[in-house]
Formats: C-alpha cells, structure tokens, sequence
C-alpha cells in the first residue's frame, strides 16, 4: 500500500503517472493550480504543455491516446475551460480513445451564489463519456482518477470527465493509493462458439471481405489481425488507424479497390469499426444478393443492431484472430480469383492517379502535392489530416508503412483536430516527420496554437491545401441549388506569414515545380513550418457519399 501527502492535485497526478501518462495538456486557470503543482513536484515530474485553447489541449490528449495507446490526459479549468472542450471530447468519444479529462470548479461553499465561472459541468460531458461526474471529497480524488483511468482504457475505450471543487482539489490529506492502480485487468475473451459460427460463413463463402478499423491498433491486435489474413488470404481493406496494419504495397490490401469489394462481397467481416457511414450503414453485395455481414467489437455495446448479422462476436480482438485463423485450419478461404481481381482493380486505380499526381496544371490541382510528398515521406512518419476535400485526397494516397501512423478527426468530422494532433505526435514520436495537411478552413480553427509548437520546441510540416473556399460544401450545395453561398474563403491568405509571424517559418509555393523544394526545406528545418499551397478550388474530390 502507498499512502499519498499534501494536496489532492498531488494525488491525481500521482495516480495519473502509475498509468503510463507522461504528459498533462491545458490551458492555465486558477481553479486547477494544485495539478499543476502537483505535476511540476512529481517524481519525475509530469511534463506540462500549455495551449492556446482548450479544444488543443483535449485534441492533443486523444492523440496521445491514438497514438501511443496509453491514456491521454487534459485538465481544464472551471466553466468556459470546460465548454471548451466539449467538442474535442465528443471526437474522442467517436473514435473511443481512451482520454481523462479533469476539471476545476466552483467551490462547493459558495455553489448557488454566483460564484466565478460556476456552472455544473457534468450534464453537458454526460452523453459525450463513459462516465462524467464531481468528486467533492479531497480524500477520494485518487480514488476517483483513478476509477476515471481504468474506465477510459476498459473496451470499448473512451473519454471519462471528473471535476474537482476549488475547496476538495486544494485540500490536503493522507491518503492510500489503491493497490491496484495503474494495473489493468486482461481483456476479455471471445465466445468460441461464435468463433466457429464465423469461420463456418468462410467456409462457405466465395468473394469474403475484410475490413478493419481502428480499435485493430487501440486493442494491439495489429499484428494478429496481419497473420490471421495471410493465413487465410483474406482481402482485406483498412479504415482509420488500422492503415498500415497490412503496410502498403501487401498483396492482400485492397483498399484502393474499396468499392467493388463491397459492392461484390458475399460475406463482409467487419472488425473494430462501427457500420456507420463510412461502411454504406453495414449494407453490402449486389442488390439481389445482399452480402452476409459478421461485426466483430471489443465489447458487447459495440455490436452493430441496426442491420440484420449473420453472425458476431465481441472481447479482445487478437485473441479473436487467432482463433477464428485457426478455426478455420489456417488454411486459404474463398476464391482466389476473387482475390486477384480486387488486386488488379486496387493495381489500376494506383495506376490512374498517375497523371494527377505529376500533373502541371495551374492552379495547382491537390494531388499534385501529395505526389510531392509522397516521395519524401520516411516509412516512419506520422500523416495527420484535418480538413475536408484537400485531406480526403490523401486519404486515397498515403498509406502508412506501419499501423498507428496515420490520424484524422474521425466520423465525428470536427475540425481544428491539427494542431493538437500534431503536437501529440512530435511527442509520441520524437524522431519520426510530422506532416500535417490542413485545409484552408480548417487552418483557421487551430492555426494560433503555432504559438504552443514554438514555445515548446516541436518542430512539425505543416501543409496547407489553400482554395480559399469551403471545398466539401461548395461542390455539393452547387450540385443541389445550382450556386453556393457561405462557401468561399479569401483568396490567398498568407497563412505562412501567420506562422512566421508565431516565430515559426513558411513560405507561399503558387508553382508545381515548386512544391518538392519547398516541402525538403520545411522538412529540414526543425522548427514549426507552413507551406502554403495555392490549389485550384475547381479541383473538387470525387466523393461517392456524404454520410447523410
């Protein structure tokens, strides 16, 4: 048993260090001073990086999650800090990344006054956490982050809310740290028996699909997912963070052929994502012949009831791909003829982007940049999107080399992600290039935390996709009404001399042929740099849904 002395933000972070948590992201208030002090006196001390709006501070906590796939950290203080926050936590809840949020608040002896900034907090993070409530008791702060740890990374993962009163948080006491703090349960096995439900189906199919998202990384079942398709050759297609589960180039990976494999399917496995949107709401095959659907999560609740299964299964997902490969006697299911025409479609559609990945067009048309990047991305290197028509262009083009490379906001679609994304990950991954691709739009809802890359040293690639409009609504609203409104950007913001003026570096690139220069320059420059790509706002990405 270890007993803990002095105030209780002493205690949380004390409880916070024994899961892994190295870094506390947030922006000052005087409601949560006994954090700070108690990550500044701990043994080591807890690493604090300070942000310019508390949306970064939570977005760079989720991508500490994401990233490193142990529990992110941010501490908010008392009302606006936390309305703040909300929309950064509501991404983290989508893309159920294990993420603890604490808060300050109005003191208890003045609650119903008007005290500054009171307000009651738990309501509004309620329907956006695993869990969202008010510790009072100083003695029961450790206990309560420590419960508020251990609920974010139990699957199916997410963002847990705790706020502290000003009295309980500045209180002192002597407390016991629970004996098990910091240690995790092992994950729940799956049912044998819908194990073997599920490898009957691939027995029996003909054109069986693979499809795995992002829980595949956040569960560690990367590498079992990898060996249970190469035994099976299975092909497979990647959604989010599991790109780069199967590295680019793999002979079974046949994202680029993502429309005929699940227009075509008889049998679609879906592991570790839910059927929402992104996968057609869970509908696949030809019209006369639906294709049979199997949804595999790590917990229970994440079972997909809004479309007929035929079969499913929940708990640890690398334990599922070990038993389901052996299951069916690691041998090859379906029809290799099958295999090798979604090998030739995903083949011809790399090829047919070609043209406009070197093309000379002026404006410069977006994929055209990523040609450029392309060829002077590191296998190693973190891709981080935050934005709409630009960033879905290189979604279609960069493919990681390693899973748990590749971050974007996810199905929540909430904007400004990238700064603190790209913070998260120059810490995650201090040697690796950080690229950043923003749209214009985006840039303006996170580009003054420049400020806080500058500050703390962390030099990142940034991209700017600059069509000065609204790119994912102008085409569509066109398509509709005939015009758009409420679209359009001005033309050619300097958003480099916005970061030059932070104390980073950029530069404006309106040329193709300039574009490589300047990308090795930024690359080179190990300090937070902008490049500022003028792009042809009629160069709209080619969508086949909306998600409405």
């Amino acid at each position: 048993m270890t007993s803990l002395s002095g105030h209780a933000g002493a205690h949380a972070v004390a409880v916070a260090q024994r899961y892994g948590v190295a870094t506390m992201f947030t922006l000052s208030g005087g409601h949560v001073f006994p954090l700070y002090d108690g990550a500044v006196k701990a043994d080591p001390p807890m690493r604090l990086v300070d942000v310019r709006h508390e949306q970064t501070a939570v977005f760079a906590a989720e991508a500490t999650a994401r990233l490193t796939r142990t529990p992110g950290l941010a501490v908010v203080t008392a009302g606006p800090g936390v309305t703040n926050s909300v929309s950064a936590v509501t991404g983290a809840w989508f893309n159920g990344a294990p993420l603890v949020v604490l808060g300050g608040r109005a003191p208890d002896y003045l609650w119903g006054k008007g005290a500054l900034q009171e307000l009651d907090h738990v309501p509004l993070l309620a329907p956006v956490t695993k869990r969202a409530w008010t510790e009072h008791l100083t003695a029961a702060i450790a206990g309560s982050v420590d419960e508020a740890f251990r609920l974010a990374l139990t699957p199916h993962r997410g963002p847990v809310f705790c706020d502290f009163p000003l009295e309980a948080i500045y209180g002192t006491e002597l407390v016991d740290l629970p004996p098990d703090a910091g240690r995790m349960p092992p994950p729940a096995p799956g049912d044998g028996d819908d194990v073997a439900a599920i490898a009957a189906l691939l027995g029996a199919a003909r054109r069986p699909v693979l499809v795995l998202g992002s829980d595949v990384w956040l569960g560690g079942a990367e590498t079992a997912a990898l060996s249970c398709a190469e035994a099976l050759r299975l092909p497979v297609i990647t959604n989010g963070q599991a790109r780069g589960v199967l590295p680019r180039g793999h002979s079974l990976l046949v994202t680029r052929a993502r429309s005929v494999a699940l227009a075509e399917a008889d049998l679609v496995i879906v592991v570790g994502v839910p059927l929402d949107f992104r996968l057609r709401y869970g509908s696949f095959g030809p019209k006369d012949a639906p294709a049979k659907v199997v949804h595999v999560a790590d917990s229970p609740g994440g079972i997909a009831t809004h479309v007929p299964l035929a079969a499913s299964a929940s708990g640890d997902l690398a334990a599922f791909f070990g038993a389901l490969a052996d299951a069916c006697g690691q041998r090859p299911v379906g029809d290799m003829e099958w295999l090798a025409g979604l090998r030739g479609t995903a083949r011809a559609a790399v090829a047919a982007d070609t043209p406009l990945l070197e093309t000379e067009a002026s404006p410069i048309h977006p994929m055209r940049v990523y040609g450029e990047l392309l060829r002077q991305l590191d296998d190693d290197a973190v891709v981080i999107g935050d934005g709409g028509d630009f960033v879905s262009f290189a979604g279609r083009v960069i493919e990681p080399a390693f899973p748990g490379r590749w971050l974007d906001p996810g199905p929540y679609g909430c904007l400004g992600t990238g700064l603190g994304y790209a913070l998260a990950a120059r810490l995650a991954h201090p040697s690796s290039q950080i690229a950043l691709m923003l749209g214009d739009g985006a840039a303006g809802l996170s580009l003054m935390d420049v400020d806080t890359l500058v500050r703390h040293n962390l030099p990142v690639v940034m991209i700017v996709g600059n069509n000065s409009a609204w790119g994912l609504e102008k085409e569509p609203m066109r398509a509709i009404y005939g015009y758009d409104v409420a679209a359009d950007l001005r033309p050619g913001t300097r958003y480099d001399e916005v970061v030059r003026a932070l104390g980073g570096a950029g530069e404006l690139v309106t040329a193709p042929d300039d574009i490589a220069p300047a990308l090795r320059r930024a690359f080179d420059s190990g300090v937070p740099y902008l490049v500022n790509v003028i792009t042809d706002v009629a160069a709209a990405y080619p969508r086949t849904t909306t998600g409405v």
